[in-house]
């Protein structure tokens, strides 16, 4: 006889392990999201186990309050110490699974388990051993819900190699905490797993991170309660501070514009990309709408640019003037077809130039002889053989969204290439797209979504995996997503979102959709590869100050007083 709470029994059909039915004894026995345990035997010769399930709705219904009683209900009176009777209570389960022996691996049952059976509640040492991870290779996200407090804390971690690789989706309404949770994240595989993460800064909320060039760490620890939770985030702390000073930690690369210098107290480095690494037929996307002649011109200028300057880097100002002026230079060039001859003579030459101007001003980010010399990827990622792990923060705060994309898509393609550098290689790293609609959105051709579906498709073979975050799961690409092995939801109540999560991604069951739009801030729900099974998880603390928190605006607006 087991010593564990008795929360109910199995009854009705029990093939399906998603949609497990049980009765209840009373409204106290269990609540929704409760994990139980049931007793199962999967082969003859195999010692009988327990299968770990988790509750996913409870129905509790009265015959005397039957709604189809009407205004009857009214003027029911029960006599002193009457009880109320004809009480129902039905639960549904979905299993977890249960833990191989020889192999460790949470599997789910092939044979169904016995109607009658009879259901318990599971305690913190049966989830503990249930959910046990090598922390070598793992990092913990926050503590499973339910567990989540007092001395009964359960930990959930997820597979590094696998997060990281395998790629990840972040998906959730703003308010929800996909910022804090990506924040939590990426500082414990800097400082924990000492890798390299570079996020991609739309808006510069992770760039608070170093405001003033200083590193700023949370110091407000009070409410832990796990004494474990808070030992590793002062040693997430000086871990940082160390690499800060060894040349890791917080890197920042911003556009060349002074109010980053501001921002960061002149310890940015200035973004010296090269304009001449996209392809002509990368052009379509950085300057959409481009006629056949307007495309010709942009050819034979970037052409000449390259011709007249063989050894790169390049000077994006040169390629500019070349545009800029009369183009004789460039009519006088013998490697002209006469179609290039005529759209040089036309008006193509000068949109062509006007459009191209606006991409490099409102970027900001190009090499030029005066900025000395190019970003270097290498320098940006760190080699292989190097070992001081770095949070590189690309702030692309204030540029207007072609140039975001543009900029996104140089750094990256420049990422891949050398990733697949065999002379010269890179450390794996982890690249992390914030407002991932934006930069692959679905039914757009935009430059940025062509090298992130290459990333999703043939970056795992060289050690480039990405987070792609956003709040609205259903303007998103889906060949990216569906690439995404680890996804962690937050609360989502658009309908179309949900329908979106779940056409993507397989690994979402009926039950998990319904949880998302019920959750609260810093709830979130987690599935795929990273982790053993589907968990509702309450996101930890971070080490860094950084995020997209709202302002108080109460506060920040001050009482009128006269």
């Amino acid at each position: 006889m087991s010593k564990d709470k008795y929360v109910g029994k199995l009854i009705g059909n029990t093939g399906n392990p998603n949609d497990l039915k049980m009765v209840l004894p009373d409204s106290f026995a269990a609540r929704r999201g409760e994990f139980v345990k049931i007793a199962h035997q999967e082969r003859a010769d195999e010692p009988e186990t327990y299968v770990l399930g988790r509750i996913t709705s409870i129905s509790r219904n009265n015959i005397l309050y039957n709604s189809d009683m009407g205004q009857g209900l009214n003027s029911i009176e029960l006599l002193p110490g009457a009880q109320i009777t004809g009480e129902t209570l039905f639960g549904t389960i979905e299993l977890v699974g249960y833990k191989e022996i020889a192999t460790g691996e949470i599997r789910i049952p092939r044979r169904p388990l016995d109607p009658g059976s009879k259901i318990y509640g599971v305690d913190y040492e049966f989830l503990a051993k249930f959910y046990q991870f090598d922390e070598n290779n793992s990092i913990a996200i926050g503590n499973l819900i339910g567990y989540e407090r007092g001395e009964n804390i359960v930990p959930v971690y997820m597979d590094v190699n696998k997060l990281v690789t395998e790629h990840l989706a972040v998906l959730a309404m703003t308010g929800s905490g996909k910022s804090y949770t990506v924040g939590r994240i990426i500082e414990r595989l800097v400082a924990q797993m000492n890798g390299t993460v570079v996020v991609f800064d739309t808006h510069g909320e992770y760039g608070k991170a170093f405001e003033k060039g200083k590193v700023h760490f949370n110091e407000d620890l009070s409410l832990i309660e796990d004494p474990k939770e808070k030992e590793t985030i002062r040693f997430i702390q000086e871990r940082l501070r160390i690499l800060q000073e060894a040349g890791g930690g917080i890197h920042v690369y911003t556009p060349q514009i002074d109010s980053f210098d501001y921002k960061y107290a002149g310890k940015n480095q200035h973004l010296a990309l090269q304009f001449d690494r996209f392809e002509m037929d990368d052009f379509e996307e950085i300057l959409p709408g481009l006629t056949e002649p307007q495309q010709r011109v942009l050819d034979v200028a970037l052409r000449y640019w390259k011709y007249k300057n063989p050894h790169p880097p390049r000077d994006i100002q040169d390629l500019r003037e070349l545009l800029s002026g009369d183009l004789d230079e460039l009519k006088e060039w013998d490697d002209l077809s006469s179609a290039e001859v005529k759209a040089l003579n036309g008006r193509s030459a000068a949109v062509a130039s006007i459009k191209l101007n606006r991409v490099i001003n409102e970027a900001k980010s190009f090499y030029t002889r005066a900025i000395g010399k190019p970003t270097d990827i290498y320098q940006l990622i760190g080699e292989r053989e190097e070992t001081k792990g770095r949070l590189v923060i690309i702030d692309l705060q204030g540029l207007s969204d072609d140039a975001k994309q543009i900029v996104t898509a140089l750094i990256s393609s420049e990422i891949m290439r050398a990733s697949a550098d065999k002379q010269r290689q890179i450390r794996p790293c982890f690249l992390v797209y914030e407002e991932g609609h934006n930069y692959a959105p679905a039914n757009i051709q935009t430059i940025s979504k062509k090298i992130i579906k290459k990333i999703a498709a043939e970056g795992r073979k060289f050690g480039v995996g990405f987070a792609i975050v956003s709040q609205r799961p259903s303007k998103l690409d889906s060949d990216v997503t569906s690439q995404c092995n680890t996804i962690i939801t937050m609360r989502l109540k658009n309908p179309d979102d949900q329908r979106f999560i779940t056409k993507t991604s397989d690994m979402l069951a009926k039950s998990d959709v319904d949880e998302l739009p019920a959750l609260s801030t810093g709830e979130a729900l987690i599935i795929g590869r990273s982790i053993p099974a589907p968990l509702l998880v309450k996101v930890g603390t971070k080490a860094l100050v950084h995020g997209g928190e709202s302002p108080e605006v109460v506060r920040e607006w001050g009482v009128f007083s006269e």
